[in-house]
């Protein structure tokens, strides 16, 4: 057998068994703990790790086929990559303006206008730095941030995905719902879609099991005339839940203290008890992050969203989960800048 040949193929059995160990890993992680970002980033880097094998694989096993496709995928990146950052540029302004035109002009409904203005912008400059060397540094460091932080994004989603699928057992003793904000003092369809999906679990358990104590949690805003929690207890007995079925904790001003003092109402109530969480599907994910750091031991259910609120709530979700961590991403931002200058010195020398 030629030294090349065994040497390749020893290259494809490491690259195998590397995979197989990103996605054992993910199921050890995602079983012991499903609210950690860390199940997204083993199973993103074990598949992409195995799709790419398997490409090659297939690629240097048949004669002249990686000759055959080796210019035509260069041309296919350097088409593609440009009509991506294009089309995904336009998406994020045109459901800015939607957003903007259905949920009013506030500084949160920015965000994606704001990126897909940015996208835009760095796709010009990439265009830009094709001719001008003076910017082909900056416009290098911008790619390193940007794919860096575009697969945190996509690992962040995968986490949010998985743990969306998440179907509790009909057997809780609690459900705790979580505020989102009154408008004049009423209900929102926002927090109303929560009630409703915290209203059917309970009916649903009703039918086969003792049926669970409701948990609202939400203080008084600064412009609210009353407390979340009260509001949203008047909702449910408005739809036939018992009073005796309703705990109100309205103190808590974040999700955080949404945790911590509705862990308590619970204890005090039942202990050791049952449970699970609600709130709006995009929430889900960082919302089972603060119930972990509360000492909550349930896992969430989500309520749907309106379709053209999702891609902004997720981002906004995803940089919040970010800012958990900002110790770590700061230190890979300072050397990825260090790795674009050093190559820019060592192309300048």
């Amino acid at each position: 057998m030629p030294q090349d040949e065994f040497s390749g193929g020893s290259v494809m059995v490491y690259l195998y068994a590397v995979s197989a160990s990103l996605l054992v890993l993910f199921g050890i992680s995602f079983a012991a703990e499903r609210r950690r970002l860390r199940n997204g980033i083993f199973l993103t880097l074990g598949l992409l790790l195995l799709g790419i094998t398997v490409f090659v694989d297939i690629l240097v096993s048949v004669d002249g086929l990686l000759e055959a496709v080796d210019g035509f995928l260069s041309v296919v990146m350097l088409v593609f990559t440009p009509i991506l950052l294009f089309a995904l540029g336009t998406a994020c302004i045109e459901n800015g303006r939607i957003l903007l035109s259905k949920e009013g002009r506030k500084l949160p409904n920015l965000l994606t206008l704001g990126i897909g203005v940015g996208l835009i912008a760095f796709l010009l400059l990439t265009l830009v730095s094709a001719s001008e060397a003076s910017i082909q540094p900056v416009v290098t460091l911008l790619w390193l941030l940007v794919g860096y932080f575009s697969f945190l994004l996509v690992c962040y989603l995968v986490s949010s995905i998985l743990y969306n699928c998440y179907q509790p057992k009909l057997d809780q003793d609690f459900i705790l719902v979580l505020g989102s904000g009154l408008i004049g003092g009423r209900v929102p369809p926002l927090l109303a879609g929560r009630l409703e999906r915290a209203i059917s679990f309970y009916y649903k358990q009703n039918k086969v099991h003792t049926p669970p104590r409701i948990v609202v949690s939400g203080g008084q805003g600064s412009d609210e005339q009353r407390a979340e929690a009260v509001a949203m207890k008047q909702y449910l007995l408005e739809r036939g839940i018992p009073d005796a079925q309703i705990l109100v904790e309205a103190e808590s001003a974040n999700t955080l203290e949404n945790m911590a003092y509705s862990k308590k109402i619970m204890d005090a109530a039942q202990r050791p008890a049952k449970g699970i969480f609600v709130t709006s599907n995009f929430h889900l994910f960082r919302a089972g992050i603060y119930a972990r750091k509360a000492g909550i031991r349930a896992n969430g259910l989500g309520a749907r969203t309106a379709f053209y609120y999702l891609p902004n709530a997720f981002i906004r979700e995803y940089l919040a989960v970010l800012a958990l961590h900002k110790r770590v991403h700061f230190i890979v931002t300072l050397m990825v800048v260090l790795i674009a200058v050093s190559l820019a010195f060592r192309n300048g020398s």
